[in-house]
């Protein structure tokens, strides 16, 4: 029996394991693909040419330190998107596009050399070998009360086998609507859970992407960047970007219609999106070759019910998928059940953090060998003061994020939220790196809530508060929202929009510190 399964072998699956391992845990990662990665996805297929992502792109790394980190310590190069020149705009397809009077409309974004695949490759070869298992589905996960039993599916020679696998915990990967879609849980989950499974759009299952590589970066000579946005009704794509990397020159485009509307020109659609670059670019753009990623036909990441949403929103995840079940032994994870940046890497490294805090092993202790409770406990509340001093900046990197790439839509209420929920997804994972005497120095109570919790969350009184006055206090001095008057002065109906959103990432953060509490918590000695 192995300690931990996890099903998935995404960033935020291959994450997780690396930290694990670490840990001296006894684990194995499951994939339904051939292939790791999940929606990072790099063609290499060409001799020469650049590297293009056809899936997952960019990270921020002056809002996404994880990533960042990540990159780092795997020793990978990155370089900023191009971004220099012109931005377009075709809004009617019988006149020549126009020209926005906008800057760095990726906000300091950055890519991977040589493809993001880099990056879920660089983790798969830091496992063990053998720890990885491609071509297995999951269909059945039974929890066996004392561990849990794992049934996939696998083709062997041609034919369909059935394997178990047995371990003491279960970590759940795969987007949260193809579980409930394709695997049988047995005790049947919650109602309520069941139903915050489908309820979570899954990031990228309703996308196509389409790149057409060139032997040279041709719109530079123009004082173009790349980058347009294109909001005809008879748009095949709807943004196009500068996808060079230092192999060759790209270009890259989201696809503008609906899965269901661009079914019938599946293979017409590489010559489409070839005379939609001409359109912008002029004839150099023709592309005697378009390569197209459909996600929403790939059966690893798009469910029935990402097929059928009308307006696809961005993923917010019930906060039941990220608590534990089944008494500890199944937990969910994923880009999409993530507290901050969901639908990011970002997102997928912050979901495989949170899990490594609940599974990576308790240091029991005992008496006189470990630093006193008070004394963890102080240094808990100086890190959180020293963390409360850096929100303000943090908001101000998250708006101007925003603003930078034209993102104008309540960024007030929206950075706010992310300044507070990437504090508290920091502040869980310091507690669970903390000396707290586990499975000594205290219990859980059979309330279910830890008698250290009141001290725990102490520090943060007034936090939300604090942040609301601080970051408007800053609104109304910046020259970047002078012309945004619902910004710099919200109104009641506003204000109160960002009270609640504060008030329900706090309470979740509550029952996370307690969770993660009594998880820790052993029997009294």
């Amino acid at each position: 029996m192995i300690d931990v399964a996890i099903v998935g072998a995404g960033l935020t699956g291959l994450a997780l394991a690396r930290s694990l391992q670490a840990q001296g845990l006894r684990l194995a990662v499951f994939e339904a693909r051939d292939r790791v990665g999940g929606r990072i996805f790099s063609d290499t297929s060409a001799e020469a040419g650049a590297r293009v992502d056809l899936g997952a792109s960019w990270y921020w790394p002056d809002t996404e330190p994880r990533m960042a980190a990540l990159v780092e310590s795997l020793g990978l190069k990155s370089f900023g998107q191009p971004d220099q020149g012109h931005v377009l705009s075709l809004v009617d397809p019988a006149r020549a596009p126009d020209v926005l009077d906008v800057q760095g409309i990726h906000g300091g974004a950055r890519r991977l050399s040589g493809g993001m695949g880099q990056l879920a490759q660089s983790l798969h070869e830091r496992l063990l070998e053998g720890s990885v298992k491609l071509g297995h589905r999951l269909v059945a996960v039974h929890d066996a009360q004392d561990h849990v039993e794992l049934h996939f599916a696998r083709m062997d020679g041609g034919v369909q086998h059935l394997e178990r696998v047995t371990a003491r915990r279960v970590v759940l990967t795969l987007p949260p609507r193809l579980l409930a879609q394709l695997v049988r849980f047995q005790p049947a989950l919650s109602p309520s859970t069941a139903h915050a499974l489908t309820t979570v759009p899954t990031w990228m299952a309703r996308e196509a992407k389409a790149v057409a590589r060139f032997e040279r970066p041709f719109w530079h000579a123009q004082g173009q960047s790349g980058h347009a946005f294109v909001s005809h009704p008879q748009a095949v794509l709807r943004e196009v970007w500068d996808a060079s990397d230092e192999q060759g020159a790209a270009l890259a485009g989201f696809c503008a219609m609906a899965p269901d509307t661009r079914r019938p020109f599946e293979r017409s659609l590489p010559l489409l999106a070839s005379s939609q670059f001409a359109q912008l670019f002029g004839p150099e753009a023709h592309a005697d070759s378009v390569l197209v990623k459909d996600w929403s036909l790939d059966t690893g990441t798009c469910s029935e019910l990402d097929r059928s949403d009308a307006e696809p929103m961005p993923p917010q995840a019930d906060p039941l998928l990220r608590r534990p079940h089944w008494s500890g032994r199944l937990f969910f994870g994923g880009t999409e059940t993530a507290r901050h940046a969901a639908g990011h890497m970002e997102g997928a490294l912050e979901s495989a953090a949170r899990l490594a805090d609940f599974l990576r092993p308790a240091k029991l202790t005992h008496h006189g060998t470990t630093r006193p409770l008070e004394e963890s406990l102080a240094s808990f509340e100086l890190w959180v003061t020293l963390e409360r001093q850096d929100a303000v900046p943090r908001y101000r990197q998250h708006l101007n994020q925003m603003l930078a790439r034209q993102d104008r839509d309540r960024v007030t209420q929206r950075a706010m939220l992310a300044t507070a929920e990437q504090t508290y997804t920091r502040a869980l994972e310091q507690l669970a790196a903390l000396d707290l005497g586990w499975g000594v120095n205290h219990t859980a109570a059979p309330t279910g809530r830890s008698e250290l919790t009141p001290q725990v969350l102490a520090p943060f009184s007034g936090f939300s508060k604090s942040l609301v006055n601080d970051a408007l206090a800053f609104n109304a001095s910046s020259c970047a929202l002078s012309n945004f008057d619902a910004e710099r002065r919200p109104d009641a109906d506003y204000l109160q929009a960002i009270t609640v959103d504060l008030a329900a990432a706090w309470r979740e953060f509550a029952w996370a510190t307690n969770d993660l509490l009594c998880s820790r918590s052993g029997p009294s000695p």
